[in-house]
C-alpha cells in the first residue's frame, strides 16, 4: 500500500476488518474486498492484504485466486 501511496484511516481499517470477518464467517480463504475506489485482494486466513489497487489502476485488471468478494459501503 505504501508503494501505491494508499492511505487509510482508522475508520477505513475498521470497515475493512469487518469485511474480513464476514468473509471468514463464510469460510473464505482469499477474498476480493471492494472498498470505496480500492480493490484489496486479501488472505482471509492470514488477515493480510496481498494486493491493493486504487481506482486509477483498476481498469482491465483480472483478479485470480479468490474464492469470494465482499463489497463494503
Amino acid at each position: 500500500m505504501k508503494e501505491r501511496k494508499i492511505a487509510l484511516s482508522q475508520e477505513d481499517f475498521a470497515k475493512i476488518n469487518k469485511a474480513v470477518q464476514q468473509a471468514a464467517a463464510k469460510g473464505s480463504k482469499d477474498s476480493l474486498i471492494l472498498y470505496r475506489d480500492l480493490a484489496l485482494v486479501t488472505s482471509i486466513t492470514n488477515r493480510t492484504v496481498i494486493t491493493a489497487i486504487d481506482g486509477n489502476n483498476m481498469a482491465e485488471h483480472v483478479f485470480t485466486n479468490i474464492d469470494s468478494a465482499v463489497i463494503v459501503k
